[in-house]
């Protein structure tokens, strides 16, 4: 019922290529076109579709239920078009009881990564078909009902207004159990498509989820409106700093129709500023003036560390100052000059163990033995030899590495990747970074990489290559990518997006 994959849009953007289909007896198919509504009445793009298709298969004796979900979205990202499409399922006995589930990922090249689960007792078994994460073990709750139940749950429990219920579903962009309640509303009137019908309007809110930081995140509330056999035709769900997105039930011709030209995706993303930042690269210090709404602990929203301070704390509104720390500080407060093996070994997105990737950070590092050089030749190999190309889709370094073109998620993976190979600890960080656009200064979403030197982090970012990263980045959150095959490290950028106001109060230079 609920179609919470929407949301992890706005944390990556997947592609790939098409694959046979599986077998087993079609018991349900449908097909949902997806729309971008506007703010006035009728106004709507189509960007894409979601095909749900339930089939009956019989394993080891027994007749479940498989259900694949696959959600397909075309659009335009900072004057580039790019391509979301993931799928996602489960695998459940007649009475909604979840044996399987999976989740595909269209990466670069046209290859996949399927994540499978398996139920075993009060955990669920992981795997991916790469070798790469093998039986890892996740909680589990018995109580958790498949996807095909779950489309017929309003159906099920013959709701009327006022009715509430509380499920239990898997979501796996974060590999996580989590609870959803279900609240029925009225009858309402509602634009399906331009004609008109009352329809009883039904609200699905998942629970806040805990965010690698420690933080929570409340994941977007889905919206239904349920026909007479109180089956959902029409579902919204609303993405902060994005706008609604729709999908209204209907024919596969109607929902492969062409899509519509709709708003940059990216460039809705901007934060707009009260004023420009001079030299934005060159500031060694800037105090932002922060603002953040829909949030319990708003001082929390951006990362705390050696760069970055926060202090004035009033209300939702509080002062951050960031500060340029160009090479490493002798004497640094962070620590011993030690660090764990979750920032040097190799992972999924990490991947330093690949030849390519080590090839490329000898090519790039040659006979130098000091760190913190070592970082500085890749950081400006990766910006010299990466091509940018914002339509690329989200990949492991390897690939990014036999194919180096991307965005800036692209060339942080990679050097953060080429550094491990090279023997410097590493890791990405999210956050934001000044821009001058033609709307005016703003604050957008970016990507870089930090590396583990004399016992500090030091930021560098591949894309600008300056060999250093001054006071216009901002860090939301930072990740290891350590036993990683999801979207858990981009989570903490939906804390900020569409949510966050900034002003420059202060800007400083020189030393």
């Amino acid at each position: 019922m609920r179609k919470a994959v929407l949301w992890g849009l706005v944390l990556v953007l997947l592609t790939g290529s098409a694959r046979a289909e599986p077998q087993g007896k079609v018991v349900r198919e449908t097909w949902d076109a997806a729309y971008l509504e506007g703010d006035k009445p009728n106004e709507r793009g189509k960007v894409g579709f979601y095909h749900t298709v339930v089939r009956e298969v019989e394993k080891d004796g027994h007749k479940l239920l498989r259900t694949t979900i696959e959600l397909n979205l075309t659009l335009p990202r900072y004057d580039s078009v790019a391509q979301l499409r993931m799928e996602t399922g489960s695998e459940e006995t007649a009475d909604g009881k979840v044996t399987a589930v999976t989740m595909r990922q269209f990466l670069d090249q046209g290859k996949q990564l399927l994540l499978t689960g398996v139920v075993d007792g009060d955990g669920l078994v992981l795997n991916t078909d790469d070798g790469r994460l093998k039986d890892r073990k996740v909680p589990w709750d018995d109580k958790v009902i498949g996807l095909a139940r779950q489309e017929k749950l309003f159906q099920e429990k013959k709701v009327k207004p006022g009715d509430s219920f509380t499920y239990q579903s898997f979501e796996p962009t974060i590999s996580s159990v989590i609870n959803v309640t279900a609240k029925v509303g009225d009858e309402e009137e509602v634009d399906l498509m331009g004609t008109k019908k009352k329809l009883l309007r039904a609200e699905a809110t998942a629970e806040k989820i805990k965010l690698p930081n420690g933080a929570s995140l409340q994941l977007p509330k889905m919206v239904y409106w349920l026909d007479k056999e109180l089956l959902p035709v029409r579902a919204q769900i609303e993405m902060d700093g994005i706008g609604k997105i729709a999908l209204y039930r209907t024919s596969k011709e109607a929902a492969n129709a062409p899509n519509d030209k709709v708003p940059d995706f990216g460039k809705k993303t901007f934060i707009p500023l009260n004023k420009a930042i001079r030299n934005p690269t060159d500031a060694e210090r800037v105090t932002y003036r922060v603002t953040v709404t829909g949030d319990d602990d708003p001082t929390t929203t951006f990362a705390a560390d050696a760069r970055q301070t926060v202090a004035n704390a009033k209300g939702k509104s509080f002062d951050l100052t960031v500060q340029a720390i160009r090479a490493p500080v002798t004497n640094a407060k962070e620590g011993p000059g030690k660090i764990g093996d979750e920032f040097t070994k190799s992972c999924y997105y990490l991947n330093c163990d690949d030849d390519k990737v080590k090839a490329l950070a000898k090519e790039a590092v040659g006979s130098e033995k000091d760190a913190w050089k070592k970082a500085l030749r890749i950081e400006r190999w990766v910006y010299e030899r990466m091509g940018h190309d914002n339509s690329a889709a989200f990949a492991p370094a390897d690939q990014i590495a036999a194919n180096p073109k991307g965005d800036c998620r692209h060339h942080a993976l990679l050097a953060a990747a080429m550094c491990r190979a090279a023997g410097v600890p590493s890791q990405t960080a999210v956050g934001l970074v000044y821009a001058d656009v033609n709307s005016g200064p703003v604050l957008a979403f970016h990507m870089w990489f930090e590396v583990w030197v004399d016992g500090q982090w030091v930021a560098l970012d591949a894309i600008f290559g300056k060999g250093s990263v001054g006071a216009d980045h901002i860090k939301i959150a930072d990740s290891s990518w350590a036993d990683v095959h999801s979207l858990t490290p981009m989570l903490p950028v939906a804390r900020v997006l569409g949510k966050v106001a900034v002003e420059v109060s202060d800007v400083k230079y020189g030393r």
